[in-house]
This record gives structure tokens, C-alpha cells and sequence, in this order.
């Protein structure tokens, strides 16, 4: 779904990273980024106004690879700050946007697997890759995901369990996560950017969802697994911000994605999530 560029790559990739109060991470995700395999890409690191000055970080990297920083004035949480970026990847002429969070570490060939997957196949508008947790080791943060609008759930395909190649061929899934989302031009010129009525959460089935109405679809992909330390820049994975706001988005989802008559039995699925998450946090998870 894209027009090759001159040195035969399916077209340019702008990949988009969202920094708030990356400091600890960045750098990880930086020294991954240097070893991309990829021949035609360029980085668009948008700070969300960080107060850790964490952004200055990317200075020992300007002339490792094409990178441009853009510093918000204001924290624009995640789908403004990441729109921020996309609009700035195709401007530049991106074929393709990879949204990629701070918190991440990526293989030299994860823009190569996914595109190559995605190229020629005009129905495949957004493909992810297969996720571990940073520890323990070989675990599954996800492999796409899958919703259930009948129930009010939304699972990332495999969480928590040891990757013994269970994910091992190409599937089409319901939404891709934000966390490494590539995008074909082509979906947001038919739909539009991530929608900011989900300013952090959701913002990433939404517009998945909002794709396949337009007649696009989303699929994970089998590459090298990338790490995501997960959540950092909302405070750990059961924070009560964290928590609080996926609720929200939560419902904001459902009410625009379900029918009415699925709601006796989504508010019982957000029963159990509740009770779900009450005992990870419980637990320390």
C-alpha cells in the first residue's frame, strides 16, 4: 500500500516518539533506534513538555541518525503530542508512521518486517509487532490485541505468557497497541489522526476501529520481539492515574463502538476488570 522510493525501500517510515519524563529510558530506546536497518527513516521526537530536561538526551544522538525534536510548550498527552508528530512525518513525505513509545527498545529490523508485511497489501493499514515485558525474560506483553464489545474487555493476545512461539505467524487482531503502531499513510488520510476525545488510553483502538470501518485492517506481525518497560510515563503499570484514565477512555470506547443492547453485560465485564485490577494491585503486580 505505498509507492517505492528511489532506492527501492516500499517508501520513507516516520517513526514518532512521544517523550515525557523519559530520562531513565530514552537512552535505551535511542542506542535501538541508531541500529535501525531500515534505509529511508527518520525519527520525530516530540517532548510533552518534560520537566526532567530529558529531551536534551537526544543531543549525542543528532548525528547518529535523521532525528527532529520538537518541544511542546504544554503536555499534550498522548494523542495530541503523538498527532504533533504524524502530521510532521507526512509532511516530510512518510510513506509510513511508526508510533513508538520512550519506554521502549526496538530490533534493527522491526520497520523492515513490518512494512515489508504491509507492502502491496492494500487492505493491511496498520501492523504492530510481537512485545516483551523487559522482565522476566521471553515474556509477552502482547502480540495485537483483541475486544470484545459484548463484554466491555480489551486484551493484549497473550499477556504474561512465555513466548514459546505460540504467536509465530502473521494474524489479523482487533486493534494494534499505541506502543508500536505502524500506520499506513493511506488510513489517516481516509480517517484522520489519533482522535483527542482519548487523550491517554484507548486512543489506539479507537483508531483502529474507526480503520476497519473505513475498510482497513490491523495485524500483528511475527517479528524479533521488541521490549517495553510499560507505563513509566504514567507512573507504573497499576498506577491510580493509570487506572483512572483507562476507565474513562474506557467508556468513552464502548459507548461509541458498542450497540446498546451489549451494555447489561459490558457493565458486567467492568465489574470483573475492576476486581481484576484490584487484585494485581493487590499483589504488586
Amino acid at each position: 500500500m505505498s509507492a517505492a522510493s528511489e532506492d527501492n525501500s516500499p517508501g520513507k517510515c516516520g517513526i514518532v516518539v512521544l517523550n515525557y519524563n523519559g530520562r531513565d529510558v530514552l537512552p535505551g530506546l535511542l542506542a535501538s533506534l541508531e541500529k535501525i536497518d531500515y534505509p529511508d527513516f527518520r525519527v520525530f521526537l516530540i517532548d510533552n513538555a518534560s520537566t526532567d530536561n530529558s529531551a536534551d538526551l537526544t543531543d549525542d544522538w543528532v548525528d547518529k541518525f535523521p532525528i527532529k525534536i520538537i518541544r511542546n510548550d504544554e503536555n499534550l498527552l498522548f494523542s495530541r503530542g503523538n498527532n504533533v508528530g504524524i502530521e510532521l512525518a507526512l509532511e516530510w513525505g512518510a510513506e509510513y508512521v511508526f508510533l513508538l513509545n520512550n519506554d521502549t527498545i526496538v530490533p534493527p529490523g522491526i520497520l523492515t518486517e513490518l512494512i515489508n508485511y504491509m507492502d502491496g497489501k492494500d487492505k493491511v493499514g496498520i501492523a504492530g509487532p510481537m512485545i516483551h515485558f523487559g522482565a522476566p525474560a521471553s515474556t509477552i506483553w502482547g502480540a495485537g490485541g483483541n475486544v470484545s464489545t459484548w463484554w466491555g474487555l480489551v486484551r493484549h493476545r497473550g499477556i504474561r505468557e512465555k513466548d514459546q512461539g505460540q504467536f509465530g505467524k502473521p494474524a489479523k487482531v482487533d486493534y494494534i497497541s499505541g506502543a508500536a503502531m505502524m500506520i499506513g499513510k493511506e488510513v489517516i488520510n481516509a480517517i484522520g489522526m489519533l482522535d483527542p476525545d482519548f487523550p491517554m488510553y484507548f486512543e489506539d483502538t479507537d483508531f483502529c476501529f474507526r480503520a476497519r470501518k473505513a475498510g482497513y485492517e490491523s495485524w500483528y506481525v511475527p517479528t524479533k520481539p521488541m521490549i517495553h518497560l510499560v507505563s513509566v510515563a504514567a507512573g507504573g503499570q497499576a498506577s491510580k492515574f493509570k487506572i483512572q484514565r483507562r476507565f474513562s477512555s474506557g467508556m468513552k470506547f464502548f459507548a461509541r463502538h458498542a450497540s446498546w443492547y451489549q451494555w447489561p453485560t459490558i457493565i458486567l465485564g467492568q465489574v470483573y476488570e475492576a476486581i481484576r485490577v484490584g487484585l494485581m494491585v493487590a499483589r504488586g503486580m
